[in-house]
């Protein structure tokens, strides 16, 4: 069973959705409710897509901007200007994953135990 939300913590999951959510099984059908603090994230596929995508046509397209730029004569530059270049990929990739991975981490750190409700 699988749930998407925009959600960081549980408490922002509580507040949009409620502390209880009903999910329907995709293979049986059958109806189970959870409170938020059974629920767990994951790690998001479109944003581990878009940082391989990144990554891999970051890359190639980095290559083709920087080897115009240098003659023959400055061929000694080049391997410190295309690693430097290459560079770019590889952190925006690395951010992503962090920034993904420190969402997943805030969410399932927090609980909502011992809330106070207000009537």
């Amino acid at each position: 069973m699988g749930y998407s939300t925009n959600a960081n913590t549980r408490v922002e999951f509580a507040m949009q959705d409620g502390e209880n959510k009903t999910l329907t099984c995709k293979n049986c059908g059958i109806k189970i409710e959870f409170i938020v603090d059974e629920l767990y994230a994951k790690e998001s596929k479109i944003a581990q897509i878009g940082a391989g995508l990144i990554f891999l046509i970051g890359t190639p397209i980095m290559l083709l901007f920087v080897s115009p730029i240098f003659s023959e004569s400055r061929a000694h530059y080049v391997i410190y200007v295309v690693s430097g270049f290459l560079l770019i990929p590889v952190i925006v990739y690395g951010v992503i994953k962090k920034q993904d991975r420190d969402r997943v981490n805030s969410f399932n750190r927090s609980k909502l135990k011992g809330r106070i409700h207000n009537i």
